[in-house]
């Protein structure tokens, strides 16, 4: 098959039929032949002039692959100069082609420093996906505006003409800024990659780890902001809070003091004296059941029980014990003397009138035991019953008092509640201004980002041959066109186009 070819034939106007020629009189024939010599012709205008192209209109094809590679033969020294023209450039201006370099940091989100200072957090600990979602937030917060803003400031990138772009506000900078970082997260860790790319490889590195930086610094001061702005929250509450307590224990001082209810060490005198009472009456009422029961065992007793040893704990004392061993005694001496002398001996009559003698003494302590007894009874009944009248006294006080007192109890429980609530925010604003001394930040760098050794993509060497190799290609087609062109405008079919025939020149 032959290639697509341009024949003449597409460039020359379709030609008119020609015209008769006029017809010729006879005569003038006859006229010619007979003298010899040509009769003038008459003046005839042609019809339709023969188109000045119709001698140029050979068979061969204008443009094909033959034609086309005879051209560039024949133009080849062009050809060769604008290929190896080409190549020269290509070699020249491939290794000012600016190459980009990357400069990687690794980051590591500490999932254990998340919700320490939370004490209700330590003991059960956030979910997993509470874990993924906070770390996500802080990857987003990576290029955020606030930190790119840090870095730009940092790094002074509005005067960097490979950020500004030919445009020196914050969002051009801010936006070729974020086309220039790169943050990937490893699968299934907590590892997260941050890629700088720049013009520069010291720019690359310092950049990255400006990023860094500047979202730490930017973490920082994001959790100070909300510790400073809860201690203030908190210190403006406490004021509040100070005044309401001071406000309500005034209000129950006031209170007891205009109705005669004070207090010591929290409870109402009035109430303390009733409980003392109650429990001296208790004591009271004790004693006297004890003076009592021996007052009764006092009476009780005879000299037959003393001589017997049968009287009990309470009737026991020392003139009793004396007087009953002397009539023990003397009873055992008149049990001697009747043995052995008569009943009206002198010496037996002599030591039964002093066992006689002898148990009138005990009777006569007896009786005194009976009145001491009695007297203490009667001492203790007496204490007993003024207990029990001031005791009957009080509650009569307190009686009458109770309303007064169900509005001290409301008074001193506003006092209480007031108070509760004033130590927990002043026991939260001391933990809060200790937890914003402590680290609370769950960010680690892992490994810092290095000045990259190779650029991206190939190397001078290889931009250097691929450019000549493209320019040597390059300038081979623009000097191959310019030869095909050349030959077709050297064609007479093409040139006649741009010749001016000799009829419009008249």
């Amino acid at each position: 098959m032959r290639s697509p070819v341009i024949r003449p034939d597409d460039f020359v106007r379709p030609s008119p039929e020609p015209a008769q020629p006029p017809f010729v009189p006879p005569a003038s024939i006859a006229e010619t032949r007979q003298y010899g010599r040509p009769a003038p012709s008459p003046e005839i205008q042609p019809v339709v002039d023969t188109p000045p192209n119709a001698a140029f209109a050979p068979a061969a094809p204008l443009l094909d692959l033959r034609s086309s590679i005879a051209a560039i033969w024949s133009r080849r020294l062009i050809v060769f100069g604008l290929a190896l023209l080409g190549a020269l450039a290509g070699g020249a201006v491939a290794p000012l082609i600016s190459q980009k370099f990357t400069a990687v940091s690794s980051l590591y989100f500490d999932p254990r420093q998340i919700g320490l200072a939370d004490a209700g957090a330590q003991t059960s600990g956030p979910s997993p996906e509470m874990i993924s979602a906070l770390i996500d937030s802080q990857v987003q917060i990576l290029t955020s505006g606030n930190v790119l803003r840090r870095v730009a400031e940092a790094m002074k990138l509005d005067q960097d003409p490979e950020f500004t772009g030919g445009r020196t506000d914050s969002a051009a900078v801010i936006g070729t800024l974020q086309k220039a970082l790169v943050i990937t997260r490893e699968a299934s860790t907590y590892v997260v990659s941050l890629a700088a790319t720049t013009n520069d490889p010291e720019k690359s590195a310092r950049l990255a780890n400006q990023v860094v930086t500047s979202f730490t610094v930017e973490e920082n001061s994001a959790s100070n902001g909300i510790y400073e702005n809860t201690s203030t929250t908190l210190d403006g509450r406490l004021n509040d809070l100070r005044q309401k307590v001071l406000e309500a224990e005034q209000a129950v001082e006031t209170f007891r003091a205009d109705n005669d209810m004070a207090a010591t060490e929290g409870n109402l005198i009035s109430d303390q004296r009733l409980v003392s009472l109650n429990t001296m009456l208790v004591t009271a009422q004790e004693k006297t059941i004890q003076a009592k029961a021996r007052a009764d065992a006092v009476a009780n007793l005879r000299v037959e029980d003393i001589v017997a040893g049968n009287q009990t704990e309470g009737g026991v004392t020392s003139p009793l014990v004396s007087l009953r061993q002397q009539y023990a005694t003397q009873a055992a001496a008149v049990g001697s003397l009747e043995s052995q002398m008569g009943t009206r001996h002198p010496r037996l009559q002599a030591a039964r009138s002093s066992l006689q003698s002898i148990s009138g003494e005990i009777k006569g302590e007896l009786q005194r035991l009976a009145t001491s007894a009695r007297g203490e009874y009667q001492q203790s009944k007496a204490a007993e019953d003024s207990i029990a009248k001031e005791l009957a006294v009080q509650k009569a006080l307190q009686a009458s008092s109770s309303d007064k007192q169900v509005e001290l109890n409301e008074l001193q429980r506003k006092a209480t509640a007031a108070r509760d609530i004033y130590e927990t925010v002043l026991k939260r604003s001391s933990q809060t201004s200790e937890e914003q001394n402590l680290n609370q930040s769950n960010i680690r760098v892992i490994s810092p980002a290095e000045p990259p050794v190779k650029a991206d993509g190939p190397g001078k060497k290889i931009l250097l041959v691929a450019g000549i190799i493209g320019g040597f290609l390059a300038g081979f087609v623009v000097g191959a066109g310019f030869a095909i062109l050349a030959g077709l405008f050297g064609h007479p079919l093409i040139r006649s186009y741009f010749r001016k025939s000799p009829a419009a020149a008249a």
